[in-house]
């Protein structure tokens, strides 16, 4: 049940509506008259860091192959996306030292010492709105950071040895997430000098669960410029969540975004693609097999 003219199921919208379209087209490409062969890479883990992409980018390069273009099927609105923040995941472990809450000075309380790390955190993500210079076409134009979740402590009355929490910065393509963490850790460092002094054993440490680069591609790019010709589109946009293809850019090779749906339609029980957008990603497809030069 549902709208007319909707197609539902999970990952309908990011992205298997894409890769059915381009599957679905294969035969085109191999009878294709163009002067390039049409590859589908079709990678594992994107959601949880962009694990799969990372091999693969490493076999092409270890086999010689250097191609002239990738289009990220990401949901645009078949919109071709020329930019989009990072995503930088990590968890941080406190340990401290035990004790009965009853003497507290002689422990170091492990959710108290993450809890002023999340506060120099949450200082960071204030001065991001609050300083850091504007990109102008993101729904948030300023680099972010935020806690996902938080762990720690066994009972009421005694002082807890352990916390972790996990935490993002989600980085404008001007903006260096490193840096973001690098500043987080030194402040770790300052803290874990005083919890020393209780418990040699006490400290923070990190673990990285995601690095997923930004990217910022350009108009004027030949595949942009291919993408927005197959899209029928004169527009631009960019796009607030991750995709691959910050990774393909680094490994230089020139990259657009572009698919159908929204993302707004994604990661939900009821998630969606219309028919339309469908429609206007079978038409890329035709296109693109019929095409003879990039740009």
């Amino acid at each position: 049940p549902g709208r007319a003219g909707w197609l539902y199921g999970r990952g309908s919208c990011d992205m298997k509506g894409f890769i059915g379209m381009a599957l679905a087209h294969a035969g085109d490409f191999l009878n294709s008259g163009a002067p390039f062969a049409v590859h589908l890479a079709l990678s594992y883990d994107e959601e949880v860091g962009c694990m799969g992409v990372k091999e693969l980018i490493a076999d092409m390069k270890d086999a010689g192959i250097k191609p002239l273009a990738c289009i990220v099927g990401e949901p645009t609105s078949m919109v071709p996306a020329t930019a989009h923040k990072g995503v930088y995941r990590y968890k941080c472990c406190v340990r401290g030292k035990e004790a009965h809450s009853s003497l507290t000075p002689q422990s170091v309380n492990a959710i108290e010492m993450a809890a002023r790390l999340i506060g120099k955190l949450r200082d960071m993500a204030e001065g991001f709105e609050a300083d850091e210079p504007r990109y102008e076409g993101f729904d948030v134009p300023f680099s972010t950071a935020s806690v996902g979740q938080f762990h720690g402590g066994i009972a009421d009355n005694v002082v807890p040895r352990d916390a972790e929490f996990r935490y993002e910065f989600r980085n404008l393509p001007t903006a260096d997430a490193l840096l973001m963490q690098k500043e987080l850790v030194v402040h770790a460092n300052r803290l874990q000098s005083a919890m020393k002094i209780i418990a040699p054993e006490a400290g923070f440490s990190f673990e990285t669960i995601c690095e997923v680069p930004a990217f910022l591609g350009s108009e004027a790019n030949a595949v942009t410029r291919l993408a927005q010709r197959l899209a029928g589109e004169d527009r631009i946009t960019q796009v607030a969540f991750g995709t691959e293809a910050g990774l393909f850019k680094s490994a230089g090779i020139p990259t657009v975004v572009c698919g159908p749906g929204s993302i707004g339609q994604a990661h939900q029980p009821d998630e969606f693609v219309s028919l339309e957008q469908l429609a206007r990603c079978e038409a890329f497809m035709r296109g693109l097999a019929a095409t003879q030069t990039i740009g």
